[in-house]
């Protein structure tokens, strides 16, 4: 008997499926796309292409990079300040870390990167037989990567562009 009465109950509760409508289908929303935002090593490579190609004339250090707004002005107090003390306080180039160079090897990747916001990108090189690591920490300012901070990597040590651009009386820094 209680078989007969789960076979029924089966037939039943298919019979119910049968006649109820049919529920309504909902699509899940796609999902937005994000839009395709620029690589931020893209801003950063061509920095690079003085070096690269030997060129007899650099671009002036304001437009060496596309600089943040609050990153450029603190590198402009501070050559003022160079200039009121008649000596330099950032006395190498921090795109490359060093005063001399002969670069190879370029190569230039986004670490990370959260859209409209910040990145990372390393750039490793040789300069004159030694390996060198920058890392450039980017910020997305006027619709566009801007270099908010540039860093040294050496191994015990390294240097950070906007600490030395807001030190005061320190000697120059010589990474």
């Amino acid at each position: 008997m209680r078989r007969r009465d789960m076979l029924a109950s089966a037939l039943a509760l298919t019979a119910l499926a049968a006649c109820s409508p049919e529920p309504e289908k909902v699509e899940a929303p796609t999902p937005e796309v994000a839009p395709n935002f620029p690589d931020p090593a893209e801003t950063v490579r061509p920095i690079y292409e003085p070096y690269l190609t030997r060129a007899e004339t650099f671009p002036s250090f304001r437009d060496q990079a596309p600089w943040s707004a609050d990153l450029w002005r603190q590198l402009e107090a501070m050559v003022a300040r160079s200039n009121a003390r008649n000596e330099p306080i950032l006395d190498f180039d921090p795109v490359i870390g060093a005063q001399d160079y002969e670069l190879s090897g370029l190569s230039v990747t986004t670490e990370s990167a959260v859209q409209n916001s910040h990145a990372a990108v390393r750039a490793r090189f040789i300069n004159l037989g030694q390996p060198e690591e920058i890392v450039f920490y980017m910020i997305w300012e006027g619709d566009a990567w801007r270099v908010d901070n540039i860093t040294g990597v050496m191994a015990g040590s390294g240097w950070d562009l906007r600490q030395i651009a807001t030190q005061s009386d320190a000697a120059p820094a010589v990474p």
